[in-house]
């Protein structure tokens, strides 16, 4: 089956035919191959959002089609038509944990499985499998989520939407909020998910960080249409571009160039890690014997 994704001339109006008719995309087309890990990138305002809820039809194109997994969207597709498809779309929008209602852990996990349908019993055999993956600890699933900590109320909320098995994972910026640990945490555990579930993960970001370092493929949005949509070594070594377009580099890069104009150094390419800078930086560095 092709599990791929296709956005054709893709339109989206809020309050059409209204004083208040705002377009929020104009004309999107791209594609996004199975399997892989896409980060989509624009300042606010740009359209990633709306772009997003296209994915399981909660928002309808005004004009154009999505195709997900061999699925069409359109104006016209009925909510019921899009059940089988909202299974395999799982998102997880910012704050997740805000969405947990349940009495239990446990409870709050299964409830996606249930609302499609799935026995009790099974619901809840899949409700612990979820768990496990986001590391949550067996002692927790029968507490109340209002009594963990924010960290493990986030995962609860991602472990929910895993419990649906869902194919394409859409992560809209998932860190929000965390401090640097529990950021690090979760975007390791979605690159492990990623490898072992064989997901197709798309990720809405301001950090170029994880952009440089977990995605295959960027996509540039601006005022709502596409306006780049490369690798991410090859975007981020455009740094003017970038800048024109009011989008940051990566940690590493921006160091590599700085130094190029302040320290005479020259780069091939600009490295977009730590361990990509330390590797550069270390050519420059004279060699046992060398003065």
């Amino acid at each position: 089956m092709d599990l791929s994704i296709n956005f054709k001339q893709v339109t989206h109006t809020y309050q059409p035919e209204s004083p208040f008719a705002h377009q929020a995309l104009q004309g999107v087309s791209f594609t996004i191959q199975e399997h892989s890990y896409t980060a989509i990138i624009g300042h606010t305002g740009s359209g990633k959002s709306t772009l997003i809820q296209h994915l399981n039809g909660l928002l309808r194109p005004t004009s154009g089609e999505v195709v997900v997994n061999q699925q069409t969207i359109t104006a016209n597709t009925s909510n019921k038509a899009l059940i089988n498809l909202r299974r395999k779309v799982g998102v997880v929008f910012q704050f997740p944990e805000a969405q947990l209602f349940e009495e239990t852990v446990l409870k709050d996990i299964a409830f996606a499985p249930r609302n499609f349908g799935m026995a009790a019993d099974q619901a809840e055999k899949i409700a612990r499998k979820a768990a496990a993956m986001v590391q949550l600890p067996q002692t927790v699933l029968k507490k109340s989520p209002f009594e963990l900590s924010g960290g493990q109320m986030r995962r609860v909320a991602i472990a929910g939407i895993l419990a649906m098995q869902p194919q394409i994972l859409v992560l809209d910026e998932p860190t929000a909020g965390l401090d640097p640990r529990g950021h690090q945490e979760i975007m390791d555990l979605f690159a492990q998910l990623k490898r072992e579930q064989n997901l197709t993960v798309i990720l809405v970001s301001h950090q170029m960080d994880d952009v440089a370092l977990y995605a295959d493929q960027v996509i540039v949005l601006e005022e709502g249409k596409v306006i780049a949509q490369q690798t991410p070594r090859e975007l981020f070594n455009r740094p003017k571009w970038l800048r024109q377009h009011h989008l940051d580099l990566p940690h590493a890069a921006k160091f590599a160039f700085d130094l190029e104009k302040q320290a005479n150094l020259k780069f091939e390419q600009l490295p977009l890690t730590e361990d990509e800078l330390a590797d550069e930086l270390a050519k420059y560095l004279p060699k046992e014997g060398e003065q």
